[in-house]
Formats: structure tokens, C-alpha cells, sequence
């Protein structure tokens, strides 16, 4: 029978070490393969300088603007923070979730991006991403 399934999904990870939270910027900017959809599955964040406080938004979307999924007050939870903690949204609903069903369209280019919100903070950012 043809179609796609979600038990045949192609998993890709996509890294960027250290990135800069204090300023705005794509952190992440991707293409998935040719002709697949998307499900955002996980955001890891692991702190390499620590965070200050401050309003940060977090989006993940097309590069177009159109917002799948915003994590506002995301670093606000890595306040105080010591170099290696570690802040998985998804795994952890207590502090901020992704909403479920995070998807992206087949072929558009996909940006994780952040408004600069904090006066300080970086982290290695990891997006975990299943494609049908």
C-alpha cells in the first residue's frame, strides 16, 4: 500500500555549538529532504555561559516567517544557571512544552531563531526533527 508513515520516518539532528541567546538571530537554518514533511520532536539546550534574565522568544518556522512553534520565557528557566545544565522542553512540560504536532512543510527552508532577548547566555542547541 503507498504512503507515508510515521514508523519509516528519516530522524536528523541539527547542531549548533555555543550559540549567542543575547543577540537576535537564525541559529539554525535548514532544508529537509526533497518532497518530506517535518515534526519538530525535541529542543535540547545545553548551557555553555549562563543565562541572565530576560523575556527570549524562541521560534521555530519557515524562513518565510510563518511561526510553527514559540518558546516564550524559554531561557528565563536557565536563570542562574551553571555551564553543562541541560533544558529539554519537550521532556521536561513543567518548565515550557512544544506544542504537540509541531510540523513543517515539505520544502521550505525551516529557521530556528532567536530574539536576543537576554542581556547574556549561551548554549549547544540540538533539534531533533523526523521526516515522512
Amino acid at each position: 500500500m503507498p504512503g507515508q508513515f510515521y514508523d519509516n520516518a528519516l530522524q536528523t539532528q541539527h547542531d549548533d555549538a555555543a550559540s549567542v541567546y543575547s543577540g537576535a538571530a537564525d541559529l539554525i537554518v535548514l532544508n529537509g529532504p526533497a518532497g518530506r514533511a517535518g515534526r519538530v520532536l525535541d529542543l535540547t539546550l545545553q548551557v555553555t555561559t549562563a543565562f541572565t534574565i530576560g523575556l527570549n522568544l524562541v521560534d521555530i518556522g519557515e524562513d518565510s516567517g510563518d511561526v510553527d512553534a514559540q518558546l516564550a520565557n524559554f531561557t528565563q528557566q536557565f536563570t542562574g544557571s551553571s555551564i553543562g545544565d541541560t533544558l529539554a522542553p519537550t521532556r521536561d512540560n513543567s518548565v515550557v512544552a512544544l506544542e504537540d504536532g509541531v510540523d513543517i512543510a515539505a520544502d521550505v527552508v525551516t529557521d530556528l531563531i532567536t530574539d536576543g532577548g537576554c542581556t547574556a547566555g549561551a548554549a549547544d542547541t540540538r533539534l531533533l526533527i523526523a521526516w515522512f
